[in-house]
């Protein structure tokens, strides 16, 4: 009877002794946080947040009154500054800007640039046909190389990864529209008699 009272006694211990040595569940490790944006990387998405806003304007202008080339074109604009401004948009937000700030000129020659823009926008809705056509071509050739070349100082001074990584795939987004739109400059001049601007090489 002694015997039997200890091989129950062992057979209720040992589960207890296995739980002992089976190792504790490990809990989940924390989700870790998006790093938010500094005060320069902020102003930076405002600028980005700006231009997608513009070209999306200016592309909606181009299907009302261009001709075939350049409404086709204005189309092209709209559907990539929309989906790149709502990538922008996510990934601000991810990172502690709720809403995009207005952006602000930064330099005289910065506000100069933002009131010749507004400007020409303005002129540009008063025209229509090829004369829209070869404004509107000229404004998105140089809008896009200004935006190339500013792209270069925002990759460089950036130091948010995502931010960085977001910056070179809209650098060649702008490229390519840029290229486009030297395309159908060159072609429209052609059709007008007039002498096409000569192509620039990309770097």
């Amino acid at each position: 009877m002694k015997l039997k009272s200890l091989f129950f006694a062992a057979a209720l211990a040992f589960p207890m002794i296995a739980s002992a040595d089976a190792p504790a569940p490990t809990k989940p490790a924390p989700t870790a946080k998006a790093a938010k944006l500094d005060a320069d990387e902020i102003k930076i998405v405002a600028h980005l947040h700006h231009v997608n806003v513009m070209e999306i304007d200016m592309g909606k202008q181009a299907k009302l009154k261009g001709t075939a080339a350049v409404k086709k074109y204005g189309a092209m604009l709209i559907k990539d500054h929309s989906t790149a401004d709502k990538e922008l948009t996510a990934m601000a937000k991810k990172k502690g800007v709720a809403k995009i700030p207005a952006a602000q000129p930064a330099t005289e020659t910065e506000k100069a640039e933002m009131k010749k823009q507004m400007d020409e926008m303005m002129s540009l809705k008063k025209m229509k046909g090829a004369d829209f056509d070869r404004e509107y071509l000229r404004m998105m050739v140089e809008g896009h190389e200004s935006e190339l070349a500013k792209s270069d100082v925002f990759i460089a001074s950036a130091q948010d990864a995502d931010l960085k990584t977001m910056i070179e795939t809209r650098k060649t987004s702008l490229q390519r529209h840029a290229d486009a739109a030297k395309e159908l400059q060159r072609g429209t001049a052609q059709a007008s008699g007039a002498t096409p601007p000569p192509a620039k090489t990309s770097k």
